[in-house]
């Protein structure tokens, strides 16, 4: 009979399988096999009372020996991730399990039903009975969707002697996550169950408990000494990777604290722990630097962005969907690079014959194949326990011997003269800026010599306080210092943002450099704007008037190098263009302008269709024969201001044309027509006095639409 029923139901297109028999004597897995299953079919009603009177219906007796559900049901597997399988597109939709097996055992015991991690909420039914459910159903923020359930079963709900059904109705978080996708599924004697359970999760927190004194044993350690950041950077890599393990306990769970936050926690200790490893063996093995670890440490300033905006998107934002695609398409990625780092450093090491690191990469990798695996199990790729857990403590006896290897090293003289020199170091800096120090390719400033210099093409931006001699008229003089350092420390910081280094203070005025991209120069300004109308507000509820700063920005060849005699020598910038850049600052007051670029540091932007610009004059600068092209940079005006300069932007170059043809009706009438609607364009007022002027007196001899300045 069994046979035939095999046949005609293979025979229909549908599989058949045995039913799957139990005792209560002891723990069964109610995995797959080849003989026994699971089903499961999506569902597309979402009202709970509709969905229990299905439960109810499917959970009729089986009394065959086949298990043989309708054919909207497909075969699944078990532990598995149910999207993509019978027919289940997106795991936020309602899906359903049924199980049936037969119970052999004639006495009903205490039993319980584990079913391992289910993503992300669900209601379990044993015979039409509701046995558990875990999350709110409605909620759109995770519930449980790393949570193992342990069900308990109601006393004489199992039948003795009989065939049960097993319905499981589950609803996900995430679209490409679903069902019982990790761990175990099993039935069995309720001590037993739970003893399993305790186990394995108490054997992790007994390891977190080591790796957490070992965490804060570097910390410790870091801040004794702190120049070893090695320790820093072990210690914040032990204790992300603590915090993340503790959040994959079931322990968790225990304690009532809300997953949704719970997750954005462990989402952001994950984005840590590969960086901090890597810096961690660059400090560790700072002396064995590859040959391009130079630019790789430029390049890693824009890789270390990438956890951090992570962090941004974790916590700026509910959706759990979107944390995991940004973890999966955009930081995981990059990781290969921190790896590639890690690797480089380390085969330096191996190379130069260093004892150390050969344990340090088996250990690196054993700990990274483990974390691989930890990975693509919280994908639901495959289903496999944590291991990094356990596998970080051959990792951390591994870095504990190479630390002690290294600590029985260290002379007490050498690290006194170290930190000496540290010190001295750190406090020349604020002195000659360290980019100086570079660009002369100087390691301390204890190499630098009375002479040395470079020449080197870079972008110089002036930035000065206006009307600051009338402020300075109103305070002391410990006032004036006061003010001034406290504007710099506003705009100091803004410079270095954006790859740029102060090269002198002039009173409240500041020469900065800028060797990269002229665009470091131009964000740097709008910044400075932005970071001084910040500081305005904060003046104003102290009932300080607001301040007003005006930016020039030209770019040309420099030389840099150092002045001076054998006691007393000064690091300086020599160049016609540094002279411009200064005139040209000057010039926003004539303008009204917050920032004026000349051509030809504009020409050298790759992103100049971003900025709020215009032309507004070409001039012969005091001091200078040649004529510069002067552009005004509005991005901080008020919108309202920025709108009207955009407007004026064709009009003024058109009257700025129609001057140069000494057609000055024409010049004063465009520039009419601006006035009316803003008086207060500089620019325009300048070009429409001009060509009032001309008009009325005529031009000079030789004249050539450009005008000679006379003042700086």
């Amino acid at each position: 009979m069994k046979k035939a029923l095999f046949l005609f139901f293979l025979i229909q297109g549908l599989y058949a399988f045995d039913v799957q028999t139990i005792s209560e004597e002891e723990i069964f897995s109610l995995a797959n096999t080849e003989k026994h299953t699971w089903w499961a079919k999506p569902l597309a009603i979402k009202n709970l009372d509709e969905i229990r009177a299905i439960i109810r219906q499917e959970s009729e007796a089986v009394e065959n020996a086949l298990d043989i559900p309708s054919e909207s049901w497909k075969s699944v597997l078990v532990p598995s991730n149910l999207v993509g399988n019978a027919g289940i597109e997106k795991g936020k939709n309602i899906s359903i399990y049924r199980k049936v097996f037969y119970n052999s055992s004639k006495e009903n015991r205490e039993l319980s039903i584990r079913l391992g991690e289910i993503s992300d909420r669900d209601e379990a039914y044993l015979n039409g009975v509701l046995i558990g459910k875990t999350g709110d159903w409605d909620s759109t923020l995770p519930q449980a969707y790393d949570r193992v359930r342990i069900y308990h079963l109601p006393p004489d709900l199992l039948k003795p002697m009989g065939t049960n059904v097993l319905i499981i109705v589950v609803k996900g978080i995430i679209d490409t996550e679903s069902g019982i996708y990790r761990d175990k599924v099993e039935i069995g004697p309720t001590p037993q169950i739970l003893k399993t359970y305790y186990l394995e999760n108490m054997l992790q927190v007994l390891a977190l408990m080591v790796y957490t004194t070992v965490s804060a044993y570097f910390l410790l350690f870091f801040f004794r000494r702190r120049q070893d950041k090695e320790n820093l950077y072990f210690g914040l890599f032990t204790a992300a990777l603590v915090v993340y393990s503790t959040l994959r306990t079931q322990f968790k769970y225990e304690y009532g604290f809300e997953l949704y936050y719970l997750k954005k926690i462990q989402y952001s200790v994950l984005f840590l722990i590969l960086p901090n490893l890597y810096f961690f063996i660059k400090y560790f093995y700072k002396e064995y630097r590859f040959a391009i670890q130079k630019w790789w440490d430029i390049i890693f300033i824009l890789f270390n962005l990438i956890p951090i905006s992570a962090l941004f998107v974790v916590w700026l934002t509910t959706d759990v969907e979107l944390w995991d695609s940004y973890f999966n398409l955009i930081v995981q990625p990059f990781w290969i690079f921190y790896a590639i780092g890690i690797l480089a450093i380390l085969f330096k090491a191996l190379s130069k014959k260093n004892k150390d690191a050969m344990l340090m990469i088996a250990s690196i990798l054993l700990l990274a194949i483990s974390i691989v695996l930890d990975i693509l199990s919280g994908r639901a790729i495959i289903n496999f326990p944590t291991v990094s857990t356990y596998v970080f403590i051959f990792f951390v006896i591994s870095i504990a011997l190479i630390l002690a290897n290294r600590f029985v090293a260290l002379h007490n003289n050498t690290e006194k003269l170290n930190e000496d020199l540290s010190n001295f170091n750190a406090a020349s800096r604020r002195f000659v800026p360290f980019e100086f120090l570079k660009m002369l390719e100087k390691e301390s400033i204890l190499d630098v010599n009375l002479g040395d210099q470079i020449q080197k093409e870079m972008t110089i931006l002036f930035s000065d306080i206006r009307a600051f001699t009338e402020l300075s008229e109103n305070m002391t003089p410990k006032e004036n210092f006061d003010f001034i350092n406290s504007y710099l420390n506003k705009v100091g910081p803004v410079i270095r943002e954006h790859n740029g280094f102060i090269d002198k203070y002039i009173g409240d005025a500041v020469m900065a450099l800028f060797a990269g991209s002229i665009d470091d120069a131009i964000e740097s300004a709008i910044a400075m704007h932005k970071k001084v109308s910040e500081w305005n507000l904060r003046r104003q509820e102290f009932g300080f008037a607001p301040i007003q700063i005006g930016i020039g920005i030209h770019k040309g060849n420099l030389m840099l190098g150092t002045i001076g005699e054998s006691e007393r020598m000064d690091g300086t910038v020599i160049a016609d263009a540094v002279n411009l850049a200064s005139r040209i600052e000057s010039l926003t007051k004539v303008y009204g302008a917050p920032i004026l670029i000349s051509q030809t540091a504009l020409e050298g932007s790759k992103q100049k269709d971003k900025y709020s610009l215009r032309f507004v004059d070409i001039v012969k600068v005091k001091g200078k024969k040649d004529p510069v092209t002067l552009y005004e940079i509005f991005d901080n005006e008020k919108d309202e201001v920025k709108k009207l300069k955009l407007n004026a932007a064709k009009p003024l170059e058109e009257a700025i044309a129609a001057f140069q043809k000494a057609d000055f009706f024409t010049s004063m009438n465009i520039c009419r027509e601006i006035l009316l609607k803003n008086r207060e364009d500089k620019a325009a007022m300048i070009y429409y006095k001009r060509s009032k002027h001309y008009k009325k007196n005529g031009v000079p001899e030789n004249w050539d639409g450009i005008e000679a300045l006379t003042s700086k």
